[in-house]
């Protein structure tokens, strides 16, 4: 195991270490990569960053538990994407900005996209959180290292190369993390979970779908909104988009990012199912990892791990990124790429020591998606509606209050949904400021003035 993580470890070092070299010449190269990734690495950086915590322990948990109704979780993903594609994608690229809260911007005014961006921040420092603690579950769960150790370390790992190559790096090991996922989880966990199941055979009791008995309509509206929405509006999806070379590209890049996704969960799926059958038991959040390790064995078990390892830093990698970002283009005004080096640095540590606090993985998958869903989604959705106009005072204020809400619901443990009481809130808050645009086609900002 360990020579398989270190082997592993060097080498996306290394390709910071190249990338790097690239990306020292103005901010945007840092960022963006200089606008110049054609379908391929495009592709394969999106589809890396949407298939990570949530769609390997999360969504494995949920179908132990739940049963088949669980993979809403990965099926709200994939349509979020399908509709970033279908609509969204290429007016996206065609901005020309550099993050979310600057396309934001561009609709509701310099200052709903500093809040924009202060939230993205807020979100991203959760889930890079989410995706250590998910890595450290996994590797936990396949050998003997203590857990804060590896935790660590994990986030170390992250900060380094992330730093080092920014946007060029994170796509270049992309396409190598893809490739270990590819092989690790469908070409190896995938035809082992089968084999498994034709033997002990399929757990008839969790495969009624759509709904079963503990997963109802209200379950799935909720994954649509907390996981579905942020998937056609997040900021390191469209970080992806905004570094494509054109708008064709990006456009085909969600579009196969949303095929891949439902491929990749089918595969969770089968292999959850497996873990039933064969009985694990122990913390949700441990299914997965501990169903590939008794499928696997001990000759295969190194290159799954590797290949889970690089499921979640696929993610972790791009959620720095886009905060770091959101920081230096939007709040600072465009700071120098040595600048967005250091807030990688910093908010890795941040990042660190939430999921230090939190250790529970469900729960910070949740926080982080909550955050996100509840706040920026609905303005955004709305700025690039066909005939509707939002005042810039309403949309800062629906992102703010909606947010606020879902966090203070969450912290408290409120009765209610904390996302769908959220996203209320903002879409109650908003309503007032909606109005219809005129023949003219008069932007949402101009007439907000």
């Amino acid at each position: 195991m360990i020579p398989a993580l270190l082997v592993y470890g060097a080498a996306v070092l290394l390709v910071g270490l190249f990338a790097a070299r690239r990306a020292t010449r103005s901010a945007e190269s840092f960022l963006l990569g200089d606008r110049s990734f054609g379908f391929l690495p495009t592709w394969a950086g999106l589809t890396s960053t949407v298939i990570g915590g949530s769609t390997t322990l999360v969504l494995a948990s949920l179908v132990a538990e739940n049963g088949l109704p669980g993979a809403w979780l990965d099926i709200a993903g994939a349509l979020g994407l399908l509709g970033l594609g279908l609509f969204l994608a290429r007016r996206i690229r065609e901005t020309g900005e550099v993050t979310l809260a600057a396309v934001v911007g561009r609709f509701y005014g310099p200052r709903v996209r500093k809040v924009a961006a202060l939230l993205v921040v807020l979100a991203e420092i959760v889930w890079f959180a989410l995706l250590a603690q998910a890595t450290e579950t996994v590797v936990s769960s396949l050998t003997d290292w203590p857990p804060t150790p590896v935790l660590v370390g994990t986030a170390l790992l992250f900060v380094a190369y992330t730093a080092l190559g920014g946007q060029r790096a994170v796509l270049q090991t992309d396409l190598l993390q893809l490739g270990l996922m590819v092989v690790g989880i469908v070409g190896v966990a995938l035809p082992l979970a089968l084999t498994s199941l034709s033997r002990t055979g399929w757990p008839e009791p969790l495969l009624s779908f759509p709904v079963g008995d503990r997963f109802g309509w209200t379950d799935v509206g909720a994954l649509l909104v907390l996981v579905g929405l942020p998937h056609a509006v997040g900021s390191d999806v469209w970080a992806k988009l905004l570094s494509a070379r054109d708008a064709a590209t990006a456009r085909r890049a969600a579009l196969g990012a949303a095929a891949a996704k439902l491929v990749f969960g089918a595969a969770v799926v089968v292999i959850a199912f497996a873990g039933v059958a064969l009985e694990v038991g122990g913390v949700p959040q441990e299914t997965f990892p501990t169903t590939v390790r008794l499928l696997a064995g001990p000759l295969l078990s190194p290159l799954l791990l590797v290949a889970l390892v690089a499921t979640m830093q696929a993610s972790a990698d791009s959620v720095l990124l886009s905060a770091a970002a959101a920081t230096s283009h939007d709040l600072l005004g465009g700071a120098p790429a040595r600048t967005s080096r250091i807030l990688v640095v910093a908010y890795g540590a941040l990042g660190l020591l939430v999921a230090l606090g939190m250790r529970d993985v469900l729960a910070t998958f949740r926080l982080g998606y909550a955050i996100f869903a509840s706040s920026l989604i609905l303005p955004t959705l709305v700025a690039f509606a066909p005939r509707l106009a939002l005042r810039p005072r309403f949309a800062g204020a629906a992102m703010l209050l909606g947010g606020a809400t879902t966090l203070g619901a969450t912290l408290l443990g409120a009765r209610l949904d904390p996302v769908l009481l959220g996203t209320a809130v903002n879409a109650l808050v908003l309503l007032p400021g909606l109005s219809i645009r005129g023949a003219t086609g008069e932007s949402s900002v101009s007439r907000g003035r």
